[in-house]
């Protein structure tokens, strides 16, 4: 990266080559990378002020003025060109958006923060030594704008490509009046152990997610993506789960950078009893014109 620095009657540039400060100033940067361009910036630019000094021995106030304020710009702009994607502090911000949606009691609310419409998923099903359970139950509502409903399918989906279809079992799904109405109500009952979503119970913020202790983070600089979760003894998950006050879990929160406008997380609840639950709520579908 050719990085060019312009002072009055003299110009700069300084060659970063791959290695000396990270193979992309544009990604995510260290610590170490990011202390040591800070360095040879300043370093730099004291090379350049007392070259100017000597070579016009009396300096006029405006042009010393204009140094250090360009100087100070600099400065400031490799604060922020630090910034650690991979902090805690940097994902929080990012996943504290959830609390648009949890908690959500009326998915009736959902178009006040997504007044174009939404889509709702629940994936569950049980993991075998061997692999996944033979069966997926899945759950997709999609919120219309335009009709103002709410309605999708509650599914039983073999979970291998080998298994029959004749085994799929699809129930459709309408939510009106802050309650699920089934086309098969003792089937849905029989596929669906929750009768509601997580969001409409559980509440996620910022405030909340600090209090969490962090098991582990991460972010790709190359995808975007971010993810960060957490061991909680939540009673609002536990009762969700049919689990006693006191279980433990990990609860996480995943999404990617997009652009503005844009929202799509999931929340991912695991005991370590073999079984797997995701929700996600997003406006992608809305979003990229599906």
């Amino acid at each position: 990266m050719i990085l060019r620095i312009w002072f009055p009657n003299l110009e700069y540039l300084v060659d970063f080559r791959d290695g000396l400060i990270g193979a992309n100033l544009g990604t995510v940067w260290d610590s170490v990378a990011v202390l040591l361009l800070w360095y040879t910036i300043r370093e730099l630019w004291l090379v350049v002020l007392l070259n100017t000094i000597n070579k016009e021995k009396v300096m006029n106030k405006r042009t010393f003025l204009t140094m250090l304020l360009v100087g100070g710009l600099i400065m400031m702009g490799l604060a922020g060109c630090g910034e650690n994607k991979n902090s805690r502090e940097w994902i929080e911000n990012k996943v504290s958006e959830v609390s648009r949606v949890y908690p959500t009691e009326n998915l009736f609310d959902l178009f006040k923060q997504f007044p174009d419409g939404f889509e709702i998923e629940q994936v569950y099903f049980k993991k075998k030594s061997d692999g996944i359970d033979d069966f997926i139950t899945e759950i997709k509502l999609k919120g219309d704008a335009t009709s103002h409903t709410i309605a999708g399918t509650l599914a039983k989906i073999p979970a291998t490509d080998d298994a029959p279809k004749s085994e799929n079992v699809v129930v459709s799904v309408q939510y009106a009046d802050n309650k699920f109405t089934f086309s098969d109500e003792e089937t849905a009952r029989k596929i669906w152990k929750f009768d509601r979503f997580l969001f409409q119970k559980l509440t996620i913020n910022k405030a909340e997610l600090s209090n969490f202790r962090l098991k582990e983070k991460s972010y790709n600089s190359v995808t975007n993506g971010f993810s960060i979760s957490y061991l909680t003894e939540n009673k609002i998950v536990n009762n969700y789960f049919d689990k006693k006050d006191s279980e433990k879990s990990i609860l996480e929160i995943g999404s990617s950078l997009q652009n503005e406008g844009y929202y799509y997380y999931s929340i991912l609840i695991d005991y370590k009893d073999g079984y797997y639950f995701r929700e996600t709520v997003s406006n992608a579908g809305v979003y990229n014109g599906q």
